[in-house]
């Protein structure tokens, strides 16, 4: 391991253990044995670590620290006119990730290839891992009287604490590592077996899970791995229908299954009754929560209406939509389940406002333009859309399985691996690709 700061060896081996710890731990988040934890220690080996000088150079030269600095500081600023501050306050504690960890990682000079490989590796394990022991507790509960439902959705994670919308995020990115791994020969486990083995846990773990975005990032990971690694050898016509035949398999294995076939037939009713109610049947909620939250928006441009408070704004709107709901024992509005955006750029744009907004568009983007000589490019590439498109259907930031998702890996891609040159030391040495 390569991980340069001022202290011994075994402060930086403690360090990386932490940042081990926290990647194992994501995909559980156990009550008994905290994640937090990880970012803690990894926090003390950093002020350990000492060289403050050194750290302060690196930190004022990374353009992507500035962004989430200057997110979290919209954040507190928006707490100090909250309605709720209550809220607020629990609002700051959750993304405090947004400042810790773009903090240590910008101010340590690198991990080397097999390092950040094996932190790769353990998350993807970890998840499947994770799989294995939620298939192996539901078939225990099923024999034991349960319902076929503990194989789907929610049910099928009583063992973690991770919500299933944010599992299915996790899922997505580790398939699209070890699948890209396996096609460009670096398989992330040496058996090649043993990774197909590990692709169709996961797969299983996307299709049970029945969270409709990633059935759609699922196809769109396989479309660009696949496909370019097939037209090498097929000829791009063969490759196209080789995958216009995947994805026709995929979708009616979906349809084979109960969980995966009730979500398909749920989102066929809902758009056919987008514009109106046709055969008793209501559209998505996020139409309403989408619009409605475009209203609070239009009235809280500039600056938001307040971090926490937005979702009280929210449900004010909702009060107005006259839509009726079935939510599988009775009939609701919407404005009584407290509803949040379901979407995380408009959830940020109404608590903040614009600016706000525009900072985590530029979180998306501005990696975009040097990405091309990423050492990791299709790793992180991948990472950024898998979270671009899941935030567009859920509010992923508005819990503890998003934040530290998201911060932690954006500081690990394009925080510690691509720090300015002007910023490093003249015997650093990047990770190569």
């Amino acid at each position: 391991m390569k991980l340069k700061f001022a202290g011994t060896s075994g402060v930086q081996f403690l360090f990386y253990a932490s940042l081990l710890y926290f990647t194992v731990l994501m995909p559980w988040q156990l009550k008994w044995l905290p994640i937090s934890l990880g970012m803690m220690l990894a926090g003390l080996f950093w002020l350990i670590s000492a060289d403050f000088k050194a750290k302060l150079t690196l930190l004022s030269a990374n353009k992507y620290v500035a962004l989430f600095f200057s997110l979290y500081i919209l954040l507190g600023v928006g707490a100090f006119f909250s309605s709720r501050p209550t809220e607020a306050a629990e609002e700051l504690l959750l993304k405090v990730p947004f400042i810790v960890w773009p903090l240590l990682l910008s101010t340590t000079v690198g991990l080397r290839k097999q390092s950040l490989n094996l932190l790769f590796k353990v998350f993807a394990s970890s998840n499947v891992l994770m799989l294995v022991a939620s298939f192996l507790f539901a078939i225990y509960r099923y024999y034991n009287g349960a319902q076929g439902e503990v194989f789907y959705f929610a049910e099928l994670l009583s063992l973690v604490l991770v919500p299933p919308h944010y599992v299915g995020l996790y899922l997505s990115f580790s398939y699209a590592i070890i699948l890209h791994r396996l096609v460009q020969n670096q398989a992330v486990y040496k058996s090649r077996a043993l990774n197909i083995v590990a692709l169709l846990i996961l797969f299983a773990g996307i299709v049970l899970l029945s969270v409709r975005m990633q059935y759609l990032v699922f196809v769109i990971i396989n479309v660009l791995i696949l496909y370019a690694y097939l037209r090498k050898r097929m000829g791009p016509w063969k490759a196209r229908a080789s995958l216009f035949a995947f994805s026709l398999a995929f979708f009616g294995l979906l349809m084979l299954f109960p969980g995966s076939r009730s979500r398909l037939v749920d989102t066929y009713n809902e758009l056919r009754s987008y514009e109106r109610m046709i055969e008793n049947k209501q559209t998505n909620p996020r139409k309403f929560l989408w619009r409605s939250g475009l209203d609070v928006i239009a009235e809280n441009f500039w600056f938001g209406a307040g971090t926490g408070a937005e979702d009280i704004a929210l449900n004010r709107k909702l009060e107005e939509v006259d839509a009726i709901f079935w939510d599988g024992h009775q009939t609701y509005q919407l404005y009584e389940m407290r509803y949040n955006y379901h979407n995380s750029y408009l959830q940020t744009f109404a608590a903040n406002g614009v600016f706000a907004f525009l900072i985590l568009l530029a979180l998306f983007i501005y990696p975009l333009f040097k990405i091309a000589r990423h050492p990791y490019k299709t790793e992180a590439g991948f990472f950024l859309l898998i979270c671009a498109l899941s935030f567009f259907t859920e509010s992923m930031l508005q819990r503890q399985a998003g934040v530290v998702f998201f911060s932690f890996f954006y500081s690990i891609f394009f925080i510690m691996i691509a720090i300015p040159d002007k910023a490093l030391s003249k015997n650093r040495a990047e990770p190569k690709a």
